[in-house]
């Protein structure tokens, strides 16, 4: 790597934000980390983050071998999960209707993310081109595609 590129490299590494490095649990408010081990009590070893602001908690775990990861207020309430899940799990309507537009693909990966009452699902399809983030409604409506 030549110098100009170790500088850049540098530089960049000093911009970003502590709020994206872990934290130690003890440093987490106890009702943010209360809410997430009763909600989950079998996510063991739990990373905590800062998140965006610095107003909310992101909690990264493993249950069984799927990644989670939500976000919590300070007081523990529960904003958005995002969850890793088996593709067969996915509802029909979203499998039938995230594959549609790519006749011949498969779904890769597949995550379930609530916010509030909403819940959203994202796949990645797979095709013989390339690869495609598709977030669907739980009735299979497309709400973005990012190819």
């Amino acid at each position: 790597m030549n110098m100009h590129k170790k500088v850049i490299f540098a530089a960049m590494a000093l911009l970003i934000p502590s709020s994206w490095a872990d934290i130690p649990e003890s440093s987490v408010p106890a009702a943010a980390v209360f809410a997430v081990k009763r909600s989950w009590p079998r996510a063991g070893f739990i990373e905590w983050e800062l998140s965006g602001s610095g107003k909310l908690y992101e909690a990264e775990f493993n249950i069984n071998g799927f990644e989670f990861d939500v976000k919590v207020t300070p007081e523990g309430k529960l904003i958005r999960v995002k969850e890793e899940i088996a593709v067969s799990s996915l509802p029909d309507p979203v499998r039938a209707a995230a594959l549609k537009p790519y006749p011949g693909g498969r779904i890769k990966e597949a995550e379930k993310v609530t916010e509030g009452d909403g819940v959203r699902y994202k796949v990645e399809i797979a095709d013989h081109l390339d690869d495609y983030d598709v977030l669907l409604t739980p009735d299979g409506d497309i709400l973005y595609v990012d190819h």
